[in-house]
Order: structure tokens, then sequence, then C-alpha cells
């Protein structure tokens, strides 16, 4: 298994791991090891028998491997769980041994999130700061912050996750960001990695809330979801087969996609973004035209408030965005089938009206041969689902699973 103390000061970025050749002897324990550790990653945790019944051998064989884990310390039983009317010995579940605490940081526009999460998702520490948006200092800026918060920890990290809105490759080079443009080369993650003497795994703002949400969410052991963020841009993590959708760089842009051939120029240069009709952007830009109280400053929960006190304009604005995010929502799923898709950001403040809103007019534009829409929750880990999903892409390494 990787660790984050095999590779100090370094910086990585999650994604398939791959091998080519023959297995040793040594490599097919290894190989054994590495499927029950999957195994708990995807489905856990489970006892030696459910283990078993997923791997399809032998609960001895399986016995074998646990027992090597176990001694190991990576992983430990759980404990007992009876079931009421169940004869015979009660099975301990396994699980992950704990590796320590991870630090989390979330940098977006205008602020950064910095948190210390143990393996549980309990926060032990979370402050949130202001970021310089120019580039000159910018680095220096987030790392004063990052290390106020990250040195408080008792005990040195096990890794660091981190994550931003931003284009980057494997090495961890950013090389594109539509909305933090100080993001485009900056040399933060190795400073960080270098300043804490630990691997700094960097992941994509939205992609990193699919993976908060397999391991500390809504989607613990779902293995086909979309973790929607809607804000000021628009992102998807979307987890097929228990796996993220990688590309060659590693961002999602579903925010860009193009919905209105004939529709208003996205700040990223192309016409028609699905951004533009379903952002904050546009939900300001509507409620100012219909000369709405703070309409250049409104908001979804605002909106969502001007709509329970009765103002029709506003019902019909809020109308008018569940139907501009359903467009995108069916797009996705006609595309990839998905069935689940949990919103996170500040759509989740359009409430409950809004929430039903949408789930009626996905089930509208979904192909009725299909006999079916997804199903659409919000998020329900609220502020702090930034930095558990960056603690999940520094678990998620550590660990050495694929997700």
């Amino acid at each position: 298994m990787t660790s984050a103390t095999d590779l100090p000061g370094r910086v990585v970025s999650l994604g398939p791991r791959t091998r080519s050749g023959l297995l040793s002897t040594t490599d097919v324990a290894g190989a054994n090891q590495a499927v029950v550790l999957q195994s708990l990653a995807d489905h856990g945790p489970l006892s030696r028998a459910e283990l078993a019944r997923l791997s399809g051998v032998t609960r001895a064989s399986i016995g074998g491997v646990v027992a090597g884990l176990l001694e190991q310390g990576r992983l430990e039983e759980l404990p007992v769980k009876s079931t009421p009317g169940r004869a015979g010995k009660p099975s301990r579940p396994l699980w992950f041994r704990a590796v320590g605490h991870f630090g989390a940081v979330v940098i977006q526009p205008g602020g950064i999130d910095v948190a210390v999460i143990d393996m549980q998702g309990n926060i032990i520490t979370h402050e949130c700061s202001p970021l310089p948006t120019q580039s000159d200092g910018f680095d220096d800026a987030a790392l004063e912050v990052i290390s106020a918060t990250l040195s408080t920890a008792e005990a040195g990290l096990a890794a660091i996750g981190l994550t931003i809105p931003a284009f980057f490759n494997p090495d961890g080079d950013i090389v594109a960001s539509t909305t933090l443009p100080p993001l485009v080369g900056s040399q933060l993650p190795t400073q960080l990695a270098d300043a804490f003497n630990t691997t700094v795994v960097l992941e994509d703002d939205a992609r990193a809330l699919a993976l908060g949400q397999r391991w500390f969410g809504q989607a613990r052991g779902e293995r086909e979801f979309t973790a929607l963020q809607i804000g000021e841009g628009i992102g998807a993590g979307i987890m097929l087969d228990g796996r993220l959708h990688r590309g060659p760089l590693i961002g999602s842009e579903i925010g860009h996609t193009v919905v209105d051939l004939n529709g208003e120029r996205c700040h990223c240069g192309l016409i028609g973004c699905w951004e533009t009709i379903a952002s904050l952007r546009w939900l300001r830009g509507r409620s100012a035209f219909a000369e709405l109280s703070v309409g250049h400053e409104m908001t979804p929960r605002l909106l969502a408030e001007l709509d329970r006190s009765g103002d029709e304009v506003a019902r019909q604005i809020i109308d008018e965005y569940a139907d501009h995010v359903a467009v995108g929502v069916v797009n996705l799923f006609h595309t990839l089938s998905v069935p689940l898709f949990i919103l996170h950001g500040d759509v989740v403040g359009a409430g409950d009206r809004f929430l039903a809103q949408l789930r009626a007019r996905v089930a509208i534009r979904a192909m009725p041969a299909l006999k079916s829409a997804p199903e659409i929750r919000f998020d329900e880990n609220g502020a702090q689902s930034a930095v558990l999903g960056a603690a999940a892409a520094a678990t998620t390494f550590s660990l050495g699973v694929t997700l």
C-alpha cells in the first residue's frame, strides 16, 4: 500500500493505477491484499464472509489475506454487531486502521478553507479565511493562512488534500483556471508539501466532492452518482462503476457544455454554456433585470425567502432557475445514465420548493422511453462538504485504493 510517508514532500494527483507484466509470488500476495482493500473502500465495512462472497473465494482464503493485513496494521476489527434471531458467532466487520489525521485545503475565488480531519470524517479544526485575487503574493498569502491552521495538528499529517477550481496535469502543474487566474503557474502545492514534509494530493474541487460523498456522505456504497456543484460556476464529480471519471487533464468543466447556440458569451469565451443560464451570474442578472431588491447580490437562499414571502416575480425566477438546472442534469442523465445526483453549493439554499420543481422538470425532460428519472438530493454535509472532499482525496491516496 502506498502511504503518505513513502513520498515526503511530494505532490501527486489521483488517477487510475495501472501495471503490466507478470506477477511474482510477492506481487500475487500484494494483489490479493489490494482486492480486499478495494472491496472495503467500495462496500465496507465488511465481515470476512462478506469479503469472501464479493471476491468469489472461500472464507479460508480470505482469512489468510485478512490475517496479513491485520498483522501489518492496515486493517482493524470493529466492534461486534450481533443480529437478533441469528444463530452462531456474530461477525466482526473489518475496516481500515486509522493512519492519522489529514490536512484539508480548499481554495476558491476569494477564500480558503483549511481543516484537520480524521479518517472517520470528524473535523478536528476548521478555519475559513479570505485570499487575495491577484497573482502577486498569492502563494505566500495562501501558505501563511494554511500553515496557521495545519500547524495546530498535534501529530504529523498523514497527507494533505488540496482542492482547486483549475485544470492541472498528472504532475501537478496548474495550467488553467477560469474562476481563479492566480492559480495558473502557482507553486503552492510544492511549497505546501515542503513546508509539512508530507504528500500533497491535488484534486479538482468538484471531483473531490464526489470522493467526500463516497467516504463521508450520502453516497456511501453507491457506485454510480454525480456530485453536482452549482454556484459561481458549475462542476461535476461523476462516479461510474465505483470510479471517478477522469480525462487527460484533471478538471471537470461540465458547466461549459453548450446548451444555447444563440446564448450569451461565457467568461470562458464560448457562447451559450450551461453556466450562462444556471450559475449565480445568470440568477443575479435575471433578478436585477426584474428589479428585485439586492438583484446584483441575489443568492438562491435570498430568492427562496422572497418566494416564501409571496413575491410572484421571485417565484417565476426560481421556477426558471429550476428549469435551467434541469437542462444540464437531463443531458448528463441521457449521456451517462447516472441514477443519482447530489447537489452542492449555493443551489442548496434554493430550498425544498425549488428541489421539487427541479425533480418535476427533470422528469418532464427525460426521455419517456427510459421510464424513470434520476434521484436528486441536496447535499447534507453543508459547509463541511468541501473540506471533507479534500480529506477524502488524501484518504484515498494514503490507503492505496482507487476511486
